[in-house]
Parts: C-alpha cells; structure tokens; sequence
C-alpha cells in the first residue's frame, strides 16, 4: 500500500447509548478510530420513494488496517456521514471499506 494517497483525514464513529435522567435511551456517535484515507468517488443515483427523491452516493475508503471497524459503525468526512455497508481486507495491511453518503 502507498500511504502518500493516504492524504484525507476521516473519523470513524461508534454508536453509544446511555440513558437520560428519567432512564429513557439515547443514542450518540462517538470517535472510534481517526485517521488518514485514500478516497474514491463511486456512482450516485436518484430514486422517488413515498413521494420523495432520494439520492445515494457511493465512495470507498482505503484505510491501513485497524481492528475492529464494522457495518454497525459510521465514517465522518468533510462535515458529512457515510454508512459504513462493506469492509474488505486488503491484507493485514489495509481495509477498503464501501459507504453510502447520508442525504
């Protein structure tokens, strides 16, 4: 892997719960890893679902391997929200990890 094209900073979330002072459940997202990334623009698309368009865009980020990152967790890039669908190993040196843009 060529870790100069890792050149964009992203912040991997988790999602935590905890509850409020009258025991209701609330979700946050906190940082789990930060760090650099090669990113690839995929393909968008639109569709009209319930009377509304909705939009999806595809990206891949390209990651030096960390344990431990899954489906259940959230990529923060450029003040947007990615979630996470596939993560593939690139050896024990990197991941590729799919998103879908949050619109």
């Amino acid at each position: 892997m060529n870790i100069g094209r890792l050149d964009r900073k992203i912040v991997i979330e988790s999602q935590t719960f905890s509850t409020n002072s009258i025991g209701e459940y609330t979700a946050s997202w906190s940082t789990y890893h930060t760090t650099f990334a090669n990113v690839q623009r995929g393909t968008g698309n639109e569709k009209v679902e319930a009377d509304q368009v909705t939009s999806t865009s595809k990206v891949k980020f390209k990651i030096r391997f960390f344990d431990g990152i899954d489906e259940s967790m959230r990529i923060s890039y450029n003040s947007k929200y990615y979630d996470i669908l596939d993560i593939q190993e690139l050896g024990r040196e990197g991941l590729m990890i799919s998103a879908n843009k949050k619109l």
